[in-house]
């Protein structure tokens, strides 16, 4: 376009045509919201994307193995499912879908979109923490996720030559952790109101991650409940001998007691994410009811498509999902269980929806968390 001397509204006009056809063309490549700048996760199995198969690469984990990851990406990812997991869904919502495991990445490029720190079998709570309850066991921690992200943090501050900024457009999932500290004490015969008596100090162990995460510059987490684990088919079969009537939820299949074990943590840990939130008005944290979630598949699976809401796709008390000469069904998104303690990719689908949508997100959906654009 040729500006004649003086036309300086045709050039105004042109260039506001011209910047109007660049957004639009960015918005229409731009994938979902894009408010948040990078993603950092910690978890367990329920989180891992990778960390846990490379950290036992000598000893090669089932994790690691077909069939697990054959519904999307076609192959073993290390994460514990067909497909998919929680943080998959909220990543693509946000448009960050490379959350590479921190045991994959090799350069700070490779972790331009955030990276993930949960392990299979981790705990909250460290080995200090569990021999003082007479259990020897060593598990990956917390803590250990904690001590790789300072260090992340570190190497990528000094890589970009920036000191702030890098938590603070940072989505943080912290979870879901805290299950295990519960499944090992079960797994090991501990009494049930004994380990009722670690909710508080698991609880407690989330909530001070969350303040230090605050204090190094993070402004908005999303912290999942505990699942409830009374429908797991592993805990189904393990515990049937012990089960009596009154122990028997009729309308789901499901082990009350344990279902009222993990309510009664989520109660706790919804406490303490109050107390936080009044605490520091300028974050937000937004509790992610995964049990909600999955209940709701429980009380009605027929309505979400799973016809197997109680029974594991792969595997079985013979053969686990992941070694050679298990089973596997035809259909992994008709089914509750991949292997018999972790969802299928369905089943994550659904909770990450729940999640990012409602109702099972408060104080609000996740992707209302987003600033307006």
């Amino acid at each position: 376009m040729r500006l004649l001397p003086g036309d300086h509204s045709s050039y105004s006009l042109a260039l506001a045509v011209w910047w109007s056809l660049l957004l639009l063309l960015v918005s229409i490549g731009s994938p979902a919201l894009g408010c948040y700048t990078r993603i950092f996760s910690f978890g367990d199995s329920l989180t891992d994307t990778g960390n846990y198969v490379r950290l036992t690469a000598r000893s090669p984990s089932p994790y690691g193995a077909p069939p697990y990851g054959r519904t999307f990406f076609g192959h073993p990812t290390g994460r514990a499912s067909d497909g998919r997991l929680v943080i998959d869904f909220i990543a693509q919502e946000f448009g960050l879908a490379n959350v590479t495991a921190i045991q994959a990445g090799t350069a700070p490029v490779d972790f331009q979109h955030g990276a993930n720190f949960a392990i299979i079998s981790a705990t909250a709570n460290n080995v200090s923490f569990f021999a003082g309850n007479g259990m020897a066991i060593r598990p990956f921690s917390l803590d250990t996720q904690m001590i790789w992200f300072r260090g992340h943090l570190r190497s990528q501050q000094a890589a970009q030559q920036q000191q702030n900024g890098i938590l603070g457009g940072a989505l943080v999932a912290l979870g879901e952790i805290g299950g295990n500290d519960y499944n090992f004490a079960f797994e090991s015969g501990v009494p049930r109101d004994r380990v009722r008596a670690f909710v508080p100090a698991v609880v407690d162990k989330l909530g001070a991650t969350i303040e230090e995460l605050i204090g190094m510059g993070a402004k908005a987490f999303v912290v999942p409940g505990n699942l409830p684990f009374g429908c797991a088919p592993l805990y189904l079969r393990r515990f049937r001998a012990a089960r009596t009537f009154w122990d028997y939820d009729p309308n789901t299949g499901c082990l009350a007691w344990f279902n009222r074990f993990a309510e009664y943590h989520n109660r706790l840990l919804n406490a303490r994410l109050d107390v936080i939130r009044r605490r520091h008005l300028d974050v937000t944290v937004v509790y992610a009811d995964w049990y909600g979630a999955m209940m709701s598949i429980f009380q009605d699976p027929a309505k979400l498509g799973i016809t197997n809401a109680l029974l594991a796709c792969c595997g079985n008390s013979t053969v686990p999902c992941g070694r050679p000469g298990c089973t596997v069904c035809d259909d992994p998104s008709t089914y509750g269980s991949w292997d018999g303690t972790h969802p299928t990719e369905a089943v994550y689908k659904i909770i990450a929806d729940g999640v990012l949508r409602g109702p099972y997100a408060s104080p609000v959906p996740l992707a209302k968390t987003c600033p307006p654009t």
